[in-house]
């Protein structure tokens, strides 16, 4: 059966096009087995990150009072972060001093109506206005701006220079059914469609998408919840690289449900629905399944074996908490932390901590926190 599936995978690759170029497979295809019964309670990340850490506390003024972070980008010694309740891009310094937003919710010239995924290629900002198929660039250090039409619905975008990867998610479009459309930002042609799924898989997965692909150098991975399989983008081709398995309780692969059902679906007969969030560096992928609860888990890629977890927490950081972590393009990691939920976390481990200089350090920051104070960054960095 294992076979079966790597073979469906590869034919599939093979037959894919867009009437330009072809997906060539490269590699082995790993299988990354999960047994759901052996988890520990803690996942303690301090084993794969160095133990230096940068305390990063976004400044709060009237002009970013943030709500609601849905993704964040270093580039160029800046922070820049994406707030879709606020529907605004802020840049911070990469010491959290605020700079200024860019870009404007309008029907107007150069405004978005609806804040989607953003990208950052060359001295500019690229955002994705979702209500009317267009991206926007803005120039990072003057007025300028230029639109970008496109034409294939999708949620998430991952760019590499001038190419960029519009990433679907089981949506049918008038291009037929694929999950990618690898395009040219510079040209603004499209070079070839990507994924391709059956009418069975149309708008199936695309309910509570979330950043289900990371870029670490010239290198990005994907993963689609109801597809068990890991692939890997660059900016010449798409190809599979691991397959996840687990054990036991896995969802049947025929659903007769719509989006909307597959939630309460998974949960009312217990079955494992694949990955719901991935994030990808040099050696490692770490993110989290729902089985009952979050399961958070580090694939070691050299090492080949999975860890899996209840809680994600940093013996480095006194055993902290927390849920919302991304990765960099540079192989770092950054761990978010609300101002309330970080001064609560922070109070039950102070005790704890014996390193007198991080204590002094977050006793000084959690001070000047209150409920209204944007969050706060912790970067680390992979140990090599």
């Amino acid at each position: 059966m294992k076979l079966l599936v790597i073979l469906f995978i590869i034919i599939s690759f093979l037959g894919c096009n867009g009437g330009a170029q072809k997906t060539t497979f490269q590699g082995d295809i790993v299988e990354i087995l999960i047994d759901p019964e052996k988890i520990s309670t803690d996942l303690d990340l301090s084993e794969i990150l160095e133990d230096s850490i940068e305390i990063i506390p976004l400044e709060t003024t009237e002009e970013c009072l943030i709500s609601k972070i849905n993704r964040i980008e270093f580039y160029r010694n800046k922070i820049f972060v994406s707030d879709r309740s606020n529907a605004k891009i802020f840049v911070f310094t990469s010491e959290g001093k605020y700079l200024k937003s860019i870009g404007k919710q309008g029907l107007g010239p150069g405004e978005y109506s609806f804040l989607g995924d953003f990208t950052l290629k060359g001295d500019s900002v690229v955002i994705q206005d979702r209500s009317r198929n267009k991206y926007i660039a803005y120039d990072l250090y003057s007025n300028a701006y230029r639109e970008i039409p496109y034409d294939m619905p999708h949620l998430e975008i991952v760019s590499f220079d001038e190419v960029a990867y519009l990433i679907s998610n089981y949506y049918h479009s008038k291009l037929g059914n694929y999950n990618l459309s690898k395009f040219n930002l510079n040209t603004l042609k499209r070079i070839s469609l990507e994924l391709p799924f059956g009418e069975d898989g149309v708008d199936k997965s695309a309910y509570g998408l979330r950043r289900y692909v990371s870029k670490c150098g010239d290198k990005a991975m994907l993963v689609y919840p109801l597809n068990d399989t890991v692939y890997t983008l660059n900016k010449n081709m798409v190809y599979p690289s691991y397959v996840i398995h687990f054990t036991s309780r896995n969802l049947p692969g025929e659903l007769n449900i719509n989006k909307e059902m597959i939630y309460r679906f998974v949960h009312e007969n217990r079955y494992l629905k694949g990955w719901e969030y991935m994030q990808n560096s040099q050696d490692y992928l770490i993110g989290y399944y729902i089985d009952e609860g979050f399961r958070y888990f580090i694939y070691n890629k050299r090492k080949s074996n999975i860890s899996v977890g209840k809680w994600m927490t940093m013996s480095s950081l006194s055993d902290l908490k927390f849920a919302d972590f991304y990765t960099t393009v540079d192989n770092q990691f950054c761990i978010l932390q609300e101002a309330a939920i970080l001064s609560f976390n922070w109070n039950a481990v102070r005790d704890q901590c014996t390193n007198d200089t991080f204590k002094n350090r977050m006793d000084a920051i959690v001070e000047k926190l209150n409920e209204d104070a944007n969050p706060v960054l912790f970067k680390c960095h992979f140990k090599m």
